[in-house]
């Protein structure tokens, strides 16, 4: 158990009100992995800690402790993603609950905090839907593979045999895909289609059929690795999809 880091670079994940001016957060580094620390007085107006509380951005900080909870004596802002559009916030959200709810604390994960960063970045940039899904897509494999957990997106499971761009599969995310045949209804629900699978493999999400199809089975998967858990932001997109 990691007892004090000095100027470590992190990435907020969640806060939440601790006391009447404090503050519990969970941030992901790139050395030590999840940590959990108090920012002590952090909600007072002249407090050195309160830039914890900016949003989008990669901090250095300092901290100390011998428990779960450290307590945070040092925090500044070295990089800060200026977010373009409404969607780069909702994703900045999913990226901020999927990793404190699939991480275990202070286990580190250098890869995927390089990939978050990039992802940050690119997401402050004006981008197209299907480059945006393309990027959290990839996202979310490399977070997969990291937690012990890859998926073969061009092989089936059974047999081992290239995935057939002719053919329909069902994903089972203990297994991976299974060879339903050429003429199973697409509509079957868990029911993909080879040609979109290899789509997705090759990055290639032009299509809205390849991007739903390549959404839905990082779904299962990432709902396997959840457990018990759920994502709140999925139920606050689908409310404001149902708004508009």
């Amino acid at each position: 158990m990691v007892n004090r880091a000095n100027l470590e670079p992190a990435f907020i994940l969640h806060t939440r009100s601790f006391k009447e001016t404090s503050l519990i957060v969970d941030a992901f580094t790139e050395n030590f992995g999840k940590i959990s620390f108090v920012a002590k007085g952090a909600k007072r107006p002249k407090s050195s800690l309160r830039v914890i509380q900016t949003p989008s951005s990669v901090f250095s900080i300092s901290f100390v402790g011998k428990s779960d909870l450290k307590n945070l004596t040092h925090c500044e802002i070295i990089d800060h993603f200026r977010l373009s559009s409404k969607v780069a916030f909702s994703c900045i959200i999913y990226l901020n609950e999927l990793l404190t709810k699939t991480l275990e604390k202070e286990d580190p994960h250098p890869e995927i905090f390089q990939q978050l960063k990039s992802l940050y970045y690119n997401l402050s940039k004006e981008q197209n839907q299907e480059a945006i899904e393309l990027q959290l897509r990839s996202f979310e494999l490399i977070l997969l593979q990291e937690l012990g957990y890859g998926i073969d997106l061009e092989s089936e499971a059974l047999t081992g045999k290239s995935i057939d761009a002719d053919s329909f599969y069902s994903f089972d995310p203990t297994l991976g895909f299974t060879n339903l045949g050429a003429d199973e209804n697409k509509s079957v629900v868990n029911t993909f289609s080879g040609k979109d699978i290899l789509s997705f493999a090759k990055g290639d999400l032009i299509s809205t059929s390849s991007r739903n199809a390549s959404k839905q089975i990082m779904r299962r998967a990432l709902d396997f690795q959840l457990g018990n858990k759920t994502l709140n932001i999925r139920k606050y997109l689908i409310e404001n999809e149902a708004k508009q």
